[in-house]
């Protein structure tokens, strides 16, 4: 494609990095060094991220550069796995609702300005979660950034992904938990009963693991279930009942390696700041 137009300019960059972060790293190294960037301010220089298995819209990169003509650093998109028939992709999209405002971090749809991603250390050297280390780092170094579903990026649904506990792994654990209880609407409502229980327990200063809730709704398949409890703790955080953290940051528990805790929301983020009831909030 780039090939195709001649005003485009592009590279190959082949890197032996030994982790996926390092591999990012090199690609936005090789991008600034080349000969039409490198000797631009880095502050006018956008860089944008996404993965060799995944497919962006053909408006990704004018919206991306549309919002960093306005001021913004850093834009986050949004990304849906390619629905490939299977009860796992069927749970993911029946309970993903994505929409402006997200919490999602990855790399398949992250854009970044070179001066603020130098400011923030760049990719780290690391197999999993490069992309929210990066992310946290822009955050918390104030830089101004947004999240948009107008850029949304379907990515594969392959169950093999070079991120030990990336989404790969995600859909692959929902395989064995919907093979051993099956995607049934009566256990997502155990499970949803189960979590606002704990969860109205601790009340929203104290977090809970969605595997509690796995836990108890059947102790001697408590692993193979949590990723279900899980996918149901997400629906609850779209819904505003609860929050999905990690380490203390509010995230997308479906597109965030690694453990997740939940928590009652606010009364505030409620609707109508009403009750909550062992269903729905109301």
């Amino acid at each position: 494609m780039a090939a195709a137009h001649p005003d485009v300019r592009w590279v190959v960059e082949d890197s032996d990095a030994g982790t996926l972060g390092a591999a990012r790293a090199d690609g936005v190294e090789a991008g600034r060094a080349h000969d039409a960037l490198a000797a631009l301010d880095p502050a006018t220089v956008w860089v944008a991220s996404t993965d060799a298995d995944s497919r962006v819209p053909h408006t990704w990169l004018r919206a991306q550069r549309d919002l960093a003509d306005r001021g913004l650093d850093l834009v986050l998109g949004t990304v849906e796995p390619r629905e490939d028939g299977s009860e796992s992709a069927r749970l993911w999209h029946a309970q993903h609702h994505l929409a402006e405002g997200h919490l999602g971090i990855n790399g398949a749809n992250l854009g970044v300005r070179l001066s603020a991603y130098d400011r923030a250390g760049g990719f780290p050297a690391l197999d999993d979660g490069e992309d929210v280390q990066l992310v946290h780092a822009l955050r918390d170094g104030g830089m101004p950034w947004t999240s948009t579903d107008g850029t949304r990026v379907v990515t594969s649904s392959r169950r093999q992904g070079r991120a030990g506990r990336g989404f790969a792994r995600f859909l692959r654990r929902l395989d064995d938990a919907v093979a051993t209880f099956g995607a049934t609407a009566e256990l997502e409502e155990r499970l949803r009963t189960e979590i606002l229980r704990l969860a109205e327990a601790r009340g929203p200063d104290r977090t809970l693991c969605p595997s509690e809730a796995a836990g108890t709704v059947d102790p001697a398949r408590r692993q193979a279930l949590t990723q279900v409890a899980r996918a149901v703790a997400c629906t609850l955080a779209d819904e505003g009942v609860v929050v999905i953290t990690q380490k203390g940051m509010p995230v997308d528990g479906r597109t965030t390696p690694g453990p997740v805790r939940v928590r009652l929301a606010p009364t505030e983020m409620t609707t109508g700041g009403g009750a909550r009831t062992g269903g729905r909030a109301r």
